[in-house]
Formats: structure tokens, C-alpha cells, sequence
């Protein structure tokens, strides 16, 4: 069905990469129409982040969602680079990469894996802003979609497109961990039944935009009311101080849709109030109220949300920490054994989940650290399963080039076919890594998940590489 609750975690683990180096990393978003659409999709948004790892060449993750047709929900998640070449000082050809998978809005069925080319010409408009239109090819496992695309977009870069010379960098701000309450009390499900009010949890990456303004990133998967449902975001937000406690406003634009809920197209507009309260230093609580509005559909409604939000700078001009931030970033594939009662039909013929996988962690202290960890299939016969995860960790030093590590978590899961109940799972992993630099390790992991009122209840085999960062 889509991507779910993997997005949310996973476009923090990229904003947050950003914050030890954040004069790297490159924005990308836009708008793409396929020529010749066979399905309800028929044009898909693109959010790109990137970090810099040669010249004028980025690699990061992309999400893609559907933006135009009537398949809102329509999710496809994983890996993208960018290659950048000069031909003037206002003018860049870029090439980009994209594998990943996904599904969604009843339009892919196996395996979802999502292949797209693109080709842009960039027109820098500032020292960091660029008007991007390109093409692309795309195809994806499992619906009728082989077509080219035709696109519009922006990007954000901050070092000046063929000068070498520094822009002004976004600065990180802080992570929220959020759960959110939504209804819409005059809309219907995709099948005509009264929309049933959602629970979501997810996460939120914010950054300084000058004075008292910030924006951000947000996405949540429906932990109850819409198996399957997700909603990715950006948005402004202005604050106001009284004191410790400050005031805020704030509004969004993002695409959302899956779990039956009829988001038309799926693009959601929003804006909404709050107050945020500090329960210490680095920790606050912050209370949101918000009205959302689908255009393509016409349902209006709200939205309760609260955050606990890890705070890094309060102020945009305030000066480093002193204490430096230790993170860790994680990608890689993990493989699930399907039980018996792991399909909603009943039935697991074909079926062997082949997850696409991101972590962050947040170190507490030297061992102790909070972990997200966000999954969408890249294969095996369940297109759009996603899982998204919340929990502890704990890491042990083993000597030499040796460590080991076991989490718990909990979170949300569905699409696919999946029988994860109303969507809330748990789970457990070890981890054991080997050090091939200073900051990298390989990583081979086992685990189990477990739908708390689902069939699902899984082993879960995992490989993947870690990259240790610091943000300030």
C-alpha cells in the first residue's frame, strides 16, 4: 500500500546526517507528470536529501508519493545520487539515480521495486536556489508503469551551483518524536464508509530559517483507524517567547493518503497553533492544534498533536555546544520469514520480504541511545509493506575492531497485504558489528517483529553499514 511508517524516521536520518556536516547537503523537490499514465498515478512529487561525497556529486534518499491521478498513498521510498555538471556560473545539467520500492493506493501488486533515470537543467535564481526542469524514465515492479516523465522542481544547494563559493547553510534545530490525532468527520473511506479518526506517531526535523522561524519535515504512519495510511510534510513555523515557554504558528503542505483514506490526489494543506514547554535544557513539550484541508477531495478537518522534541540550539545565532551530539546512521536491507498467519488472505505463496532499511540513533550517553528505524519492501511479494520503528538501545565494546549492540522497539506496520492488525508491532535485534574505518562499520543483525494484535510474528535477518557522525 505505501511506504508507512518507515518515512518518517528515515527522512530524519537524513536530515539529521546533515547537522555534523550541513554545508553538504543538497534539497531537492519537485513535481514530475508521466506521458503516457496507465495506472492512477499519474505523476509522482519528489523530496531529495543528499549528502556530498565527491565533487559536485551527492548521494542520499528520496521519497516519491503520488502528486497527480487519484492514488493518493502511492509511496516509493530508498536510495538516489546526483551528479552535478557545470556549464556556467547560473547554468547545471544534473543526472540522478533512484532504486528503491514501495506501492500503494491498490495500484502495485508483487513487488514494487521502483527504478527511475533523470536528467534536469538547473537555473540558479540565488546564491543557494536553483528552478530545475528535467525528464525522467520510471519503472515499477508490479504496475503497469514504464514511462517517461516530464518535471518541474527546486533545489537547494548550499554552496553556489559552478562558483565554489559558501551560501548560507541550513542550521538543524532539533528532533521530535510525535504522536498526532486526526479526524476528518464529514469524509468516507475509499470504499464510502465513514472515515474512522487516525492514530499516528512519526517524527519531525527542524531547521533555523532566520529570527524566530524555523522549517521542517515531518512524516507518521497510522498506529490505528487506517492500516496502511502515512503523511510526509514541510512546513514554516514562526515561535514567539514568553519566558521559557514560547508560542508558535505554523503551516504545511504535504501528500498523504493510503489505509482507505480518500486524499483524492493526495496533496493535504494544513496550519494550526500551539505552546511548547521545557521540561529541561535539551527537552520540551509541545502541544499543536491544527485544520487540514484535502483540495482534491474538498474534507476538511484537524488534528491534535503532541511532541517531545530533542532541542540542539534554541537560538539561531547561538554558538556551538559544548557538548557535541553523537549519531549514527544506518542503511542496508533486512529479510523476513513469513509465519502462517503472516498475509491478511492466508496465503504466503511468493511471499519473502526483502526490506530496504534506515536507522538513527541518538546517543543518551556513550552507550545508551534512543534508535529509529524505518522499512519499506524492496521485494518479495509485498509491495508497500512498510514498518517503522521507536525504541532503546544499548551498545557494548568488544575490543579491537568488535561491538555489540541489542535494541527493543516499538512502532507501526502495514500495507502489502500484511496482517499487522490495526497497525501497532514490537520488536527486539542484536546486532553485531565490525569497524572498517574509524567512523564505519558492517553491521549483520538478528532480530524478531511481532504485530501486537496482528499475525504477524517474524525473524528478521539483517546486513548493513553504520557511519558515526557529530553534530554540534
Amino acid at each position: 500500500m505505501f511506504i508507512k511508517q518507515m518515512l518518517p524516521v528515515t527522512l530524519t536520518a537524513a536530515a539529521l546526517s546533515a547537522g555534523s556536516a550541513v554545508q553538504a547537503v543538497e534539497i531537492e523537490t519537485g513535481i514530475e507528470y508521466f506521458d503516457d499514465p496507465q495506472t492512477k498515478i499519474e505523476g509522482l512529487h519528489r523530496f531529495y536529501l543528499g549528502t556530498e561525497i565527491g565533487q559536485d556529486l551527492t548521494f542520499g534518499q528520496a521519497i516519491y508519493s503520488g502528486a497527480a491521478g487519484d492514488a493518493g498513498g502511492a509511496f516509493f521510498w530508498g536510495f538516489e545520487g546526483v551528479k552535478r555538471v557545470p556549464i556556467s556560473p547560473s547554468l547545471n545539467l544534473s543526472f540522478s539515480g533512484f532504486v528503491g520500492g514501495g506501492g500503494g493506493a491498490a495500484q502495485v501488486i508483487g513487488d514494487g521495486t521502483m527504478l527511475r533515470a533523470g536528467a534536469a537543467l538547473d537555473v540558479q535564481v540565488s546564491r543557494e536556489w536553483a528552478l530545475q526542469a528535467g525528464v525522467s524514465r520510471v519503472s515499477i515492479e508490479g504496475a503497469d508503469i514504464n514511462d517517461w516523465a516530464a518535471g518541474v522542481g527546486l533545489a537547494y544547494r548550499p554552496e553556489a551551483a559552478g562558483t565554489g563559493q559558501p551560501g548560507t547553510p541550513l542550521r538543524f534545530r532539533s528532533v521530535s518524536f510525535t504522536g498526532t490525532a486526526v479526524s476528518y468527520p464529514d469524509g468516507l473511506t475509499r470504499a464510502g464508509s465513514p472515515q474512522p479518526d487516525l492514530k499516528l506517531v512519526g517524527v519531525e526535523g527542524s531547521f533555523f530559517a532566520g529570527g524566530n522561524s524555523e522549517i521542517f519535515a515531518a512524516a507518521s504512519g497510522a498506529a490505528s483507524g487506517g492500516d496502511g495510511y502515512m503523511q510526509v510534510f514541510g512546513g514554516y513555523r514562526l515561535r514567539h517567547d514568553m519566558g521559557p515557554v514560547s508560542l508558535f504558528g505554523q503551516a504545511k503542505l504535504g501528500f498523504a493518503g493510503g489505509g482507505e483514506v480518500d486524499t483524492g490526489a493526495g496533496a493535504v494543506v494544513g496550519a494550526g497553533a500551539g505552546i511548547a514547554v521545557p521540561l529541561s535544557r535539551g527537552l520540551d513539550i509541545e502541544l499543536a492544534y491544527e485544520l487540514l484541508h484535502i483540495p482534491d477531495t474538498g474534507v476538511s478537518g484537524s488534528a491534535i498533536q503532541a511532541r517531545f522534541t530533542r532541542v540542539f540550539h534554541r537560538k539561531h545565532s547561538a554558538p556551538a555546544s559544548a557538548n557535541p551530539q553523537d549519531w549514527q546512521l544506518t542503511l542496508g536491507f533486512s529479510a523476513m520469514d513469513p509465519n502462517d498467519s503472516f498475509m491478511k488472505n492466508g496465503s504466503n505463496a511468493g511471499i519473502s520480504p526483502v526490506m530496504q532499511e534506515s536507522s538513527i540513533d541518538l546517543f543518551l550517553t556513550e552507550s545508551l541511545y534512543l534508535t529509529g528505524n524505518a522499512q519499506t519492501a524492496f521485494t518479495g511479494g509485498v509491495a508497500g509493506y512498510a514498518v517503522g520503528l521507536l525504541g532503546l538501545g544499548y551498545e557494548f565494546e568488544l575490543g579491537g575492531k568488535w561491538r555489540f549492540s541489542l535494541e527493543g522497539n516499538v512502532g507501526a506496520a502495514g500495507g502489502g497485504g500484511v496482517n499487522v492488525g490495526k497497525g501497532l508491532v514490537g520488536g527486539a535485534r542484536a546486532e553485531l558489528d565490525y569497524k572498517i574505518t574509524p567512523r564505519g562499520a558492517v553491521s549483520l543483525g538478528a532480530g524478531w517483529v511481532e504485530a501486537l494484535d496482528g499475525g504477524v510474528s517474524a525473524p528478521v535477518l539483517q546486513l548493513g553499514y553504520k557511519h558515526r557522525f557529530t553534530s554540534s
